[in-house]
């Protein structure tokens, strides 16, 4: 699960149902941030990239090891050993045949997994695919709390329309 992906990565394959299958398949808890959350729920803004939470524990972390090496994940972020930085709670980045993924383990505005969770979204995106997705309103908290202030006024316009 460790390598090197040359290129932009906008430019690399984006397939997201395929990381959401094989992370359903695993029993991985998470929920689905970012960009990818925002446009299931009516963002028009393009994204390139998956952003998930992993929820804490070692089971659940090796259940996300074995969903990221069934599609051919490879670690970007410079570590040594992924499994042992994915215990510590190190956000990763990773390459699939499918698209890029994010781990977040606190993304900027919440402190635990729980707080993510706490007011995510079940959304069923197929007839066996459901996944839990940050609703618009804790993505924008996010954002604001990272200081990423660009896609501002899109996501709270779509905010408005829900």
């Amino acid at each position: 699960m460790s390598g090197e992906r040359r290129g932009e990565w906008h430019e690399w394959p984006f397939d997201p149902l395929v990381v959401l299958r094989a992370l359903g398949r695993h029993h991985v808890e998470h929920v689905l941030i970012g960009g990818l959350a925002a446009v299931l729920q009516g963002s028009p803004l393009p994204t390139y990239d998956i952003d998930i939470t992993p929820a804490p524990g070692a089971a659940n972390r090796r259940r996300l090891v074995a969903a990221m090496t069934d599609i051919d994940g490879i670690v970007l972020t410079d570590v040594e050993d992924a499994q042992r930085a994915l215990g510590k709670k190190a956000d990763l980045s990773l390459y699939t045949p499918f698209g890029h993924i994010d781990l977040h383990h606190t993304p900027a505005g919440f402190d635990t997994y729980a707080a993510v969770r706490r007011n995510a979204l079940v959304l069923q995106l197929e007839p066996d695919l459901t996944v839990l997705v940050s609703p618009l309103r804790d993505i924008i908290r996010s954002r604001l709390a990272a200081g990423d202030e660009r896609q501002l006024p899109a996501l709270e316009a779509v905010l408005e329309l829900a």
